[in-house]
């Protein structure tokens, strides 16, 4: 089968693609989308925290969130403690499997066709056009179109043929689905930090509602051999928090994934090819969240692709201009803090958490300028209070010379000082 013509072709068909379907399709553009596995949402893989700017920028339903969140609770490797509280809310948890099927069908009704279990192999150009070569069970088929909307997630195979390799680190990530656990509030995440628990990146539950929650963390491959597995079982059975939340708790469902960190560079474009989401790396490296960041990629990319469809040779430019501004800054800052956290010791990464829960006027500075979603508005008010309080005068310099090696370091992409560097399992 080959030789099958479309205006826009968007692999992947995740936030980003189905956005970005949905998006061109409306537009008018006879617009296919390929996904890989054979049904939308599987397999889920994601903690499903989404901001509020979310649902409020896309008019989404609130009948897609399990529960609201307004509140974390931080726990330091020493097993200090820091609370912060919003006055409003801040994030809703979805199930990943039934946002995703809910956006790719709001794309097939505005006309986008859905082909599932196809899998894009390469891509190359011919005259103006774009040719996505791909598998479909056990057979082949090739579909021309002059624009591509990559949105395969964190295992990109496209962009390289098509002379882009983004520029990303992967963090292999492992949550359990579980009910019956002992949480203290429906919408509060709890949050664990240390190497011991999770290398390079921090574990959490993540509440549902009603005694259900995802226990889940991330790690640096290349700061240990060791799966996330090994790490997941041990923080259920012996973290003094976790075990006690997760005692005689039942497994519901495992979700394993890979995350892009320390991406979002460019380029993102090239003639005939946009890449939209966690194929780009527009991701925050703190948190690993970028389903909204997903969204607003994929819809300037489907309106960038239309304005290419037209002849328009700088739409390219103008897309990679417009996610720059819209949360460029933020992907740099969170690049900038994950070193940052890397990089401090678990005795000093301690005394930041203790800080926040022991200096009022500290934790009132994240509260009200808090906002999961652009974290970067926090770095004024809080290392102004930070620096203001004889408390955290001695961990301030520390913190600061971090935060500017990460941030003079923004295109680097090395493990932490003193870490056992392992190879990366891309």
């Amino acid at each position: 089968m080959s030789g099958d013509r479309f205006d826009i072709i968007v692999i992947g068909g995740g936030p980003a693609g189905g956005m970005a379907a949905w998006t061109a399709a409306r537009a008018g553009l006879r617009t296919v989308l390929l996904e890989e596995h054979g049904e939308i949402g599987a397999p889920t893989h994601c903690s499903g925290k989404l901001s509020v700017h979310a649902f409020r920028e896309f008019d989404l339903p609130l009948s897609l969130a399990r529960t609201m969140l307004r509140a974390a609770t931080l726990y330091a490797p020493d097993g200090g403690v820091a609370g912060v509280r919003r006055g409003e809310i801040d994030s809703y948890v979805v199930d990943r499997d039934l946002f995703d099927r809910w956006l790719v069908a709001r794309a097939a009704e505005a006309g986008a066709e859905i082909r599932l279990g196809v899998r894009a192999r390469r891509g190359s150009r011919d005259t103006g056009t774009v040719l996505v070569d791909a598998e479909r069970r056990g057979g082949t088929l090739t579909m021309r179109a002059p624009v591509v909307i990559d949105a395969e997630g964190a295992r990109t195979l496209l962009p390289a043929s098509l002379g882009i390799a983004p520029r990303r680190a992967l963090i292999h990530g492992l949550q359990y689905e579980m009910e019956g656990l002992r949480l203290e509030a429906d919408d509060t995440p709890e949050l664990y930090f240390g190497r011991e628990w999770a290398p390079g990146f921090f574990a959490w539950i993540m509440p549902l509602g009603g005694g259900a929650g995802r226990v889940g963390l991330c790690i640096d491959p290349r700061l240990t051999d060791r799966p996330p597995v090994f790490f997941l079982e041990r923080l259920i059975a012996d973290h003094p928090v976790t075990s006690r939340r997760a005692h005689g708790a039942r497994l519901v469902r495992k979700l394993v994934g890979r995350i892009p960190v320390l991406g979002g560079r460019a380029p993102s474009a090239a003639p005939g090819l946009l890449i939209a989401g966690d194929a780009a790396g527009q991701v925050k490296a703190t948190s690993g969240g970028g389903i909204y960041f997903s969204l607003v990629a994929g819809r300037l990319a489907a309106a960038a692709g239309a304005a290419m469809v037209g002849g328009d040779l700088l739409a390219g430019r103008r897309y990679e201009q417009g996610w720059q501004r819209r949360f460029g800054r933020e992907l740099l800052f969170t690049r900038a803090v994950r070193r940052m956290l890397n990089a401090l010791p678990d005795p000093d990464l301690s005394r930041l958490i203790r800080a926040i829960g022991e200096n009022p006027l500290l934790q009132r500075a994240i509260e009200e300028h808090g906002d999961t979603q652009y974290q970067s508005r926090l770095l004024r008010p809080v290392l102004g209070q930070a620096l203001r309080s004889w408390r955290e005068i001695r961990l301030a310099p520390a913190v600061l010379r971090a935060l500017v090696r990460g941030l003079l370091d923004a295109d680097r992409e090395s493990p932490s000082p003193g870490g056992r560097v392992a190879a990366e399992k891309t």
